[in-house]
């Protein structure tokens, strides 16, 4: 899949790269994402009901090669050469079932460092869901890609409607914060 670079968003904005991953790219990460919440390895989430994850380091073997690849590509997309892996999040699967919705709050960058987050929406729920970044909310569709400063921006998501989940993959990394 062949994409053209861009530079990280203004740090209070948010940037969508629609249609990241292919339809094929997207059936089988959807598997894995099912089968880690069928088998039980999401943990409920402490900050709310119905709110489900799991963070991964690069080379999980859990993770499929695919998603690192995909990874990549995200950090490429936006021409990120100065970078590293934010330690307390890093990547993660996320699934919200019905009424399940993430709390507004902001992430925390360690000094001289700016959070960057680029979000995949792997699968939608049949409505809500939506992120809420800095009070606005997004429409963001299957495959699409957000990439903003959770840090800086306070974010949330619409409660979840229906019985289909909504699955995020989530990149965490961090950039000098002078060169932003």
């Amino acid at each position: 899949m062949s994409i053209a670079c861009r530079p990280l968003p203004h740090i209070h904005e948010v940037a969508i790269a629609r249609e990241f991953i292919s339809w094929v790219e997207q059936a089988d990460l959807l598997g894995w994402a099912e089968s880690e919440y069928a088998a039980g390895h999401l943990a409920p989430n402490t900050n709310g009901a119905h709110r489900y994850f799991k963070s991964y380091a690069e080379n999980d073997p859990v993770v499929p090669k695919l998603f690192w690849a995909i990874r990549r590509r995200a950090v490429s997309l936006f021409s990120i050469a100065d970078y590293e892996d934010e330690p307390q999040y890093k990547c993660f699967l996320g699934c919200n079932t019905t009424g399940g919705f993430v709390h507004r709050h902001a992430d925390i960058s360690p000094p001289g460092r700016l959070h960057v987050r680029m979000n995949i929406m792997l699968s939608k729920a049949l409505a809500g869901g939506e992120p809420v970044i800095d009070g606005e909310k997004f429409d963001v569709a299957e495959r699409d890609l957000w990439c903003f400063f959770p840090s800086i921006m306070p974010h949330e998501s619409a409660p979840v409607v229906g019985d289909r989940k909504r699955f995020v993959l989530s990149i965490g990394i961090l950039v000098p914060e002078g060169k932003v």
